[in-house]
């Protein structure tokens, strides 16, 4: 079938192949017409009482109405003891019929279509816990199997994540070993609010970058736990738009270097980074409702990406910048461990710089110089900007600035220029 072929075509490149999978409701679903009830509940709103209506309320500390968006929402709690769902052997077994069903799902995406993990849509109002639990187990389980038949076994662990969308972020989720992963939202509201030239949550500028960068002060305890992104499907709401809308309707006039900023923060901070489709070139939306906003119904998830845009030579240059960065992040092991320390700090004179460690302990660290200011170096092309603490380079070595692929020379290293709005990545060679 295509979808398989496409999975081979991926793995025979390096490419690793997740599922989006939408298992709190869906709809025209089979299981509706065959035994609705026991699958399904129908306008949870209605039916308060009944325990398939509630979320887990374990995000918030309290139970709310599950939402199916239009669609119908699964049960998930509800047992039922009949020999009709153990088919194999035939025993008056206990069981949540929508599970099955999930399960074998689940089944068939990795042992014929051979995916390398999943991301669970709507987690809060899949609103059972236990049953996250079983299903990241179950594929777990199987992920093992198939590297276990090749003669394979150490490490492999590693590289299989059942990651779940709900942007309260419940860490429960991550602590009771309930899912590998979630969605970081946090991450777009800091760095957007830095992009501009604000804070978040009340934190000083400084702390609002630093939780950007480092999710561990988030209260994740490893990259891999945390989704990063910039710009999400969800592009209504207060900062959530694209990139270039966010950056038109803010008052920003220099959005070549402000979208290249942000993506130079996506790349090298803590996590697992997250692309919305056109946002590598700063494409933007076209599709409104009435009074022109953005919603569900005007174009939210129904505008699509305008490659064409791409002819325009400011957007190549941010893809290409892009491309680059990327490039660096599959390939620097520095940016594939927690390991991060800002070095230097410079909120002098309306200045907000700050300079970041990636990969303290490994033989090709990466700096990070990153202005949030209108702050341009005396000198323009002349001048320089002195990062005091600058790692020490190793004999033999040299420093790359990652984003114009360029060498340092060593008489100017940790005190090239620095303009507004602007990132200098680099590396040891």
């Amino acid at each position: 079938m295509d979808i398989a072929a496409l999975v081979v075509a991926c793995h025979q490149r390096g490419i690793r192949f997740f599922v989006d999978m939408v298992m709190a409701f869906g709809r025209v679903e089979p299981y509706q017409t065959i035994d609705f009830d026991n699958f399904c509940i129908e306008d949870a709103k209605d039916h308060p009482d009944d325990p398939d209506a509630l979320t887990s309320g374990r995000s918030a500390g309290h139970q709310d109405i599950r939402d199916g968006f239009g669609s119908t929402l699964f049960r998930y709690t509800r047992q039922l003891r009949t020999p009709a769902y153990g088919p194999i052997s035939g025993e008056n077994i206990l069981t949540v019929p929508a599970r099955q069903h999930m399960f074998s799902y689940l089944t068939r995406w990795m042992r014929d279509i051979r995916i390398d993990g999943i991301r669970i849509d709507s987690v809060e109002n899949v609103a059972n816990w236990d049953f996250l639990r079983d299903f990241k187990n179950r594929a777990r389980e199987i992920w093992k199997e198939r590297w276990a038949a090749q003669g394979l076994g150490d490490g492999v662990d590693a590289r299989f994540l059942v990651v779940g969308e709900e942007l309260s972020e419940p860490m429960a989720l991550l602590t009771q070993a309930r899912l590998d992963g979630l969605w970081n939202d946090k991450f777009r509201a800091l760095i957007r609010a830095a992009l501009i030239g604000l804070t978040e949550d009340g934190l000083s500028f400084e702390e609002t970058v630093r939780r950007a960068i480092d999710c561990r002060a988030l209260s994740f305890s490893d990259g891999s736990q945390a989704i990063n992104y910039l710009t999400s499907h969800d592009v209504e709401g207060f900062r959530k738009e694209r990139l270039f809308n966010f950056f038109s309707t803010s008052g920003v006039n220099d959005i070549e270097r402000r979208v290249k900023l942000a993506f130079a923060c996506l790349l090298t901070a803590v996590g697992i980074p997250m692309i919305l489709a056109g946002e590598e070139f700063a494409d933007q939306h076209d599709r409104f409702n009435s009074q022109g906003d953005v919603t569900q119904d005007g174009g939210k998830q129904v505008d699509p990406v305008d490659f064409s845009r791409l002819r325009d030579d400011w957007r190549r240059r941010i893809f290409e910048y892009v491309a680059r960065l990327v490039k660096a992040r599959t390939e620097l092991p520095a940016l594939s461990v927690n390991d991060t320390n800002f070095i230097h700090t410079d909120f002098n004179d309306g200045r907000r710089v700050l300079v970041w460690q990636r990969g303290n302990n490994v033989q090709m660290p990466v700096v990070v110089v990153a202005n949030f200011s209108d702050f341009v170096s005396d000198g323009g092309l002349a001048g320089e900007y002195r990062v005091p603490n600058w790692p020490s380079t190793p004999p033999g070595r040299q420093w790359r600035e990652v984003t114009q692929e360029r060498i340092v020379t060593p008489e100017v290293v940790g005190r090239e220029p620095l303009f507004a709005w602007e990132a200098k990545v680099y590396t040891l060679v």
